[in-house]
């Protein structure tokens, strides 16, 4: 099914579903979300500006926009321990080199502090370097990351994998948290950014995919070939289990189960190879008493804080607020009083109604300055694919079933 210039196809199935069963391994969430300001993007994905970004090395991760959301998980890179942004939307892992250079964006020289990254800083590869092969990073945000290529031991939440092909930045352009030192990215083999020859010289012919963490962990057998994510309310924090199911409360008997689709471009030969996401698409949107059953593509990203939704969708959903949500122009997303009345409202996945919490329908700690008013959880996702982001996760528990190539989603409250 195309969709201005992306088609989306079913994951390859590799295997029969794993049980849900709770898994021993699993790795905290540390989030990290930022002040939020004006004109900033709302966590819009990558995959939203097509187009309107540089082709072939954009990306989409957690710190795209200053008010999406960052996620970070604590692990072991070699023997040295560290933080990583925990990213679906991107396969490559990468940290900051102890001699990096911090540049702004006009690659005039700062401090490294100025970068922001945590500490400490990643010396070496524990495994050796790779000859000639680097990796290059341009994010949607206009950060960007470079460096050399080689292997490390990396652990988390007690899964380990071994001679990882991990990337060391020694020249960036950052805007950090002063938390973490690089991103673990869990997406396809697609979306890896390792080439040949020199540094800004990239092209599709000089890339060489090569197997990312995730798809390593399950060859090694380190783990079945699935993980899950539960993003907490009112909290600080969540939950990623490594080959099954987190140990928290969720509901078994609200499943849904639904076919994990990849978002590719289309008819674009230099970005096709590049871009690939976990995407669902499900049965419709139910909001008071009106239901849509209109089919599109959603992404299922914890980069990203909203719901986006198609315009016509959203349009029509904002004047169920009472009072009604009001578009506000320099941010780019529905705005409400803050003591407003949301309207109940729920995406239907495989017939099953998840109905988010009405809580999360308005953000809170997201206020504009001029009105008061507070951000409303669900927003414009322009032309697509869309959205579901932590609004939705914060009321699932998620569960990426790589191996089966599908979704499964548990209701929790």
């Amino acid at each position: 099914m195309p969709m201005n210039g992306i088609t989306f196809e079913r994951a390859e199935v590799v295997t029969d579903a794993t049980p849900d069963r709770p898994t021993p391994r699993f790795s905290r969430l540390k989030n990290l979300k930022g002040n939020p300001k004006a004109g900033a993007y709302p966590g819009v994905s990558v995959l939203q500006r097509v187009g309107h970004s540089s082709p072939g090395k954009s990306q989409n991760i957690s710190s795209v926009g200053d008010y999406s959301t960052q996620y970070a998980i604590q692990c072991r890179w070699d023997e040295t321990p560290g933080w990583l942004i925990f990213d679906t939307g991107s396969s490559d892992t990468w940290a900051v080199h102890s001699k990096f250079k911090c540049e702004d964006m006009m690659g005039h020289h700062h401090p490294q502090e100025a970068c922001a990254f945590g500490k400490p800083y990643i010396k070496d590869f524990g495994g050796g370097d790779i000859g000639d092969v680097h990796f290059h990073i341009s994010y949607g945000s206009g950060e960007e990351v470079s460096g050399p290529m080689g292997r490390s031991d990396i652990a988390c939440g007690g899964l380990s994998v071994h001679g990882q092909q991990v990337g060391l930045a020694n020249k960036t352009y950052w805007h950090g948290n002063n938390v973490t030192v690089g991103i673990l990215g869990l997406a396809y083999k697609s979306l890896t950014n390792a080439y040949y020859g020199s540094v800004g010289e990239e092209k599709p012919w000089t890339a060489i995919p090569y197997t990312p963490f995730m798809a390593n962990a399950i060859s090694q057998g380190s783990i079945n070939p699935l993980f899950s994510v539960a993003i907490m309310r009112n909290s600080s924090d969540g939950i990623l289990a490594w080959g099954g199911v987190p140990p928290i409360s969720y509901d078994r008997n609200c499943k849904a189960t639904t076919d994990l689709v990849i978002a590719n471009l289309a008819n674009k030969d230099e970005t096709a190879w590049e871009y690939s996401y976990y995407t669902i698409i499900p049965d419709g949107v139910v909001w008071g008493e009106r239901i849509d059953t209109t089919k599109y593509p959603y992404i299922v990203d914890t980069g990203t804080t909203m719901i986006h939704l198609p315009p016509p969708l959203i349009e029509t959903i904002a004047t169920a607020f009472e009072p009604n949500a009001q578009y506000l122009y320099q941010w780019g997303a529905y705005f409400v009083p803050c003591d407003a009345i949301a309207p109940p409202f729920a995406i239907i996945i495989s017939g099953v109604k998840f109905w988010i919490n009405p809580t999360d329908l308005i953000i809170q700690n997201l206020v504009d300055p001029l009105t008061g008013y507070c951000a409303c959880g669900i927003t414009s996702g322009e032309t697509g694919p869309y959205i579901l982001g932590d609004v939705f996760l914060q009321n699932v528990l998620a569960v990426f079933d790589v191996g089966a190539a599908e979704m499964r989603f548990y209701a929790r409250d």
